[in-house]
């Protein structure tokens, strides 16, 4: 794990491989950077680069006070404050669950940067028609079923202790950092997600684009994730795992692996053979 200094804040990351081919990885609501571990652990070292982010407020990185001060506009702010301390530049983009809309928002902020773009299970870059009082009430029920559902030991979004085949040291320490997510980065990230409208910048994004989700995720039910991948441009692909749920990328990370890394080295012109799984408009 290391520490980046930025302007508004210090972020923690997790850095594996150093292979020519980088990939950045983002999380999601209530996790954390370690719901990627078991992906960066199946990628090959020698081809793969990877780094795993953790956004304000998750894990070791700093939670500034307010809830203004997390929003998608400034993980993906950070972020690109990040990677460019780190140098990287024409790297895939990796975005699960909200960190899909993060990736969204940095994809279509710095296009250039951004070599290929996966969506897992992600957020619609669209967010939900709602006003601030609806947005208010949705927040704090939320909280209240957050609160509930750790009082039964659940870890939170699809996130559980299931994780097969998942370190058992890693997912003990990401369900540490779930319960230790504090209220204003929840309910500031998710107003921010509710409330945001990229569906007419994510349509003429000009790198190539992945959505792959679990079949059985009730966080984000495949209709809306047919819906997600409807708003990006023509030609982005589609994966479905069939009995996968939320967080493959928790339960399934070597199947997540080797789809990443079939959508990094298949030629783009045969993209479209890659499996009978893999759709493509």
């Amino acid at each position: 794990m290391t520490i980046a200094r930025l302007s508004e804040v210090t972020l923690e990351y997790f850095e594996h491989g150093e292979g020519p081919d980088v990939l950045v990885f983002v999380h999601g609501y209530q996790a954390s950077a370690r719901v990627w571990h078991g992906v960066q652990q199946a990628l090959p070292a020698q081809r793969y680069r990877s780094i795993a982010v953790n956004n304000r407020g998750a894990g070791a990185s700093q939670a500034p006070p307010l809830e203004s001060d997390f929003t998608v506009q400034k993980f993906a702010a950070d972020l690109f404050e990040l990677v460019s301390q780190l140098k990287l530049d024409r790297f895939t983009l990796v975005g699960h669950s909200m960190g899909g809309a993060t990736v969204a928002q940095f994809a279509v902020d710095h296009p250039g940067l951004v070599g290929a773009l996966v969506l897992l299970d992600p957020a619609s870059p669209n967010g939900t028609p709602m006003d601030a009082a609806q947005i208010e009430l949705h927040l704090d029920q939320r909280m209240v079923l957050r609160r509930e559902q750790q009082a039964r030991g659940g870890g939170g979004d699809g996130i559980d202790a299931r994780g097969e085949g998942f370190d058992a040291e890693q997912l003990q320490q990401l369900m540490r950092d779930i319960a230790a997510a504090p209220e204003r980065r929840l309910r500031g990230s998710m107003r921010s997600m509710l409330q945001l409208r990229l569906a007419d910048r994510v349509k003429l994004l000009p790198m190539p684009v992945l959505l792959a989700a679990g079949d059985r995720d009730a966080i984000i039910p495949l209709q809306n994730m047919l819906a997600t991948w409807a708003m990006y441009p023509k030609g982005t692909g589609l994966h479905v795992w069939h009995g996968e749920g939320h967080s493959p990328n928790l339960d399934c990370p070597e199947q997540v692996a080797a789809l990443l890394r079939r959508f990094i080295e298949t030629p783009r012109a045969a993209q479209s053979s890659v499996d009978r799984n893999a759709l493509r408009r």
